[in-house]
């Protein structure tokens, strides 16, 4: 089945670590885009602050897309400016889908 084209209206980056097997200890990892693809974007801003009370929530958004072998729970994802840390992952390969949680990371 999958999503139709008309719902993944917005441009996903996928970025991953990058040399990550070369880090020394106490250096902070960095990441490279390696993919761009389409996506639906649902945003469930302050869902963290309702359901616990906490005033420092971040954004969580739910991104969904065609499935595919790029993303990965260690991966970040970008769109729209704003960097997300995947929570939850849910591929179905047979379906052509992919869903993910992510919050939004604060710098």
């Amino acid at each position: 089945m999958g999503y139709s084209s008309g719902m993944l209206n917005h441009m996903v980056a996928i970025l991953k670590k990058k040399d990550a097997d070369k880090l020394e200890f106490g250096e902070k990892t960095e990441y490279e885009q390696v993919a761009c693809v389409h996506a639906n974007l649902t945003w469930k801003k302050g869902q963290k602050a309702l359901n616990e009370g906490a005033l420092d929530a971040q954004d969580t958004v739910m991104f969904r897309m065609r499935w595919n072998s790029i993303v990965t729970r260690d991966c970040r994802l970008q769109c729209e400016g704003v960097t997300y840390q995947i929570q939850s992952l849910h591929a179905d390969r047979q379906e052509d889908t992919l869903q993910i949680t992510a919050t939004e990371i604060v710098k």
